[in-house]
């Protein structure tokens, strides 16, 4: 099994695949962040003073800051990206009945994709956290802002933001199980994830139904990010989950896509 998992993360290390995703994360990860830092302190988040969480720094703020690209719908695209290519590049270029051959228990070869996916998940997440946290807190040291990075709170953004990026990497490895095409795969998921996600807040907000838009994959990442009142108002009923309920849920569609998949995959025909 140990074999079998080295071979997997080789297989992603000995491309270019890696470091050009890499790069995405720390433009993203570092720059939504050090945006949002910049923001601390002026009007231009908002009209209304009660609902500028930029106004002062706070907790919230912070989680929020150090968060960033998850609230601009960008940083889940990395890790779900991530997960499709890693299994739809084995049919792109044909090398899944090799690797099949070469351990013939499917569920062994299965369960060394995921461990893969779960770690590199794990590589990335830490790049990410790296980025974001020190050119935000970078940003607001040279405002003279308390950066936060002592509090219990921010840290516990951090330990999840490694937790989302696995849980959104298993997204994309179920979803690339299910569509084989690569190309497909990637512009379906990536399209699911950000256009369809609006849509349906949208159409959810319209209708005025509350719950529904808590079930969304991104409400549930961002419930698990920020997790005190980032605003500066009274604050109104919190537009997430607990934070632990987001994880609980979000972990349950990581598992049940990639179970699928997987299962789907192991009972396929390999040409």
């Amino acid at each position: 099994m140990g074999g079998a998992i080295r071979a997997e993360i080789r297989k992603v290390f000995t491309t270019r695949l890696w470091w050009g995703l890499l790069f995405g994360v720390v433009l993203i990860g570092g720059g939504v962040s050090a945006l949002f830092a910049s923001l601390v302190g002026t009007t231009n988040a908002g009209t209304d003073p009660a609902d500028n969480p930029f106004l002062r720094m706070s907790v919230g703020t912070a989680q929020l800051i150090y968060s960033a690209g998850f609230f601009w719908l960008i940083a889940p695209l990395i890790p779900l990206a991530l997960g499709v290519i890693l299994i739809t590049q084995e049919f792109r270029h044909q090398t899944v009945s090799a690797t099949f051959l070469a351990t013939p228990h499917r569920w062994m070869v299965l369960v060394s994709k995921t461990t893969a996916v779960v770690l590199i998940g794990v590589v990335y997440g830490v790049v990410s956290v790296a980025s974001s946290g020190g050119f935000g807190a970078l940003v607001l040291v040279i405002k003279g802002e308390r950066t936060y990075l002592d509090d219990a709170q921010v840290w516990r953004t951090f330990v999840m933001i490694l937790l989302v990026f696995v849980l959104w990497a298993l997204l994309g490895f179920g979803f690339g199980m299910l569509i084989r095409n690569q190309l497909a795969a990637v512009f379906i998921a990536l399209g699911v994830a950000l256009i369809a996600q609006i849509i349906l807040a949208v159409l959810f907000n319209a209708l005025h139904w509350d719950t529904p838009p808590k079930l969304l994959p991104n409400s549930l990442s961002q419930g698990m990010l920020v997790t005190s009142d980032p605003t500066n108002g009274a604050g109104g009923p919190s537009p997430f989950f607990d934070w632990w309920v987001c994880a609980l849920i979000f972990v349950g569609y990581s598992i049940a896509l990639a179970g699928i998949g997987s299962w789907l995959l192991s009972r396929r025909d390999i040409t």
